[in-house]
């Protein structure tokens, strides 16, 4: 008859040893990778901010660029727009690394209104050299009502590019493309009483 398996003092240790240590490496790799990942999270979404924030920037400087335009109806000049322009790729490329679709797509509507502002302007500006006085009134001048239009429709864009940027910072995006709110990732908030 066969007798039943018995494990001596030593066996059960060593056993018990090697399953604890096993369990220890494995939590150990798992915490490791977590880790790992939480920190990957946190680098994009610092880089996400910094390119927000230049972004933004760029949206409040050609805010001012364009009152100032329109409060005297004079281009400025700006000595160091060549590198305005490389800043402004800049942030594009950036916002395409780093920035959902929909703030990249808002940014695009931003420049493209910024553009067609400036176009309008230019044409505003081209009377003189057709030899008719450029106003500034609207009433009087319908390539003046253009630009003040074009501008309204400038600010709107930069308005809408904000408050896109405003629920991007202040929502964390899911896999399956909803935004929950960013205390949402904080479980102790979500428990609170």
């Amino acid at each position: 008859m066969m007798s039943a398996m018995q494990l001596t003092t030593v066996e059960a240790t060593l056993i018990g040893t090697a399953v604890g240590a096993l369990a220890s490496f494995s939590s150990t790799l798992l915490i490791q990778r977590a880790t790992l990942a939480r920190d990957r999270e946190n680098r994009i979404w610092e880089r996400r901010a910094t390119v927000y924030e230049d972004a933004l920037t760029s949206v409040h400087r050609g805010e001012r660029f364009r009152a100032g335009v329109l409060e005297t109806g004079e281009l400025p000049e700006v000595p160091a727009q060549r590198g305005r322009e490389v800043e402004a790729d800049l942030v594009l490329a950036r916002l395409k690394i780093y920035g959902s679709r929909r703030v990249v797509n808002a940014h695009a509507s931003t420049v493209a209104a910024m553009t067609e502002w400036i176009t309008s302007v230019a044409v505003w500006k081209e009377q003189a050299a057709q030899g008719r006085t450029p106003l500034r009134d609207p009433a009087g001048d319908p390539l003046w009502a253009a630009v003040l239009r074009e501008a309204a429709r400038a600010q709107k864009s930069d308005l809408e590019f904000v408050a896109i940027v405003q629920v991007e910072i202040q929502t964390k995006p899911e896999a399956d493309g909803a935004a929950h709110p960013l205390l949402s990732r904080l479980t102790w908030w979500r428990h609170r009483p």
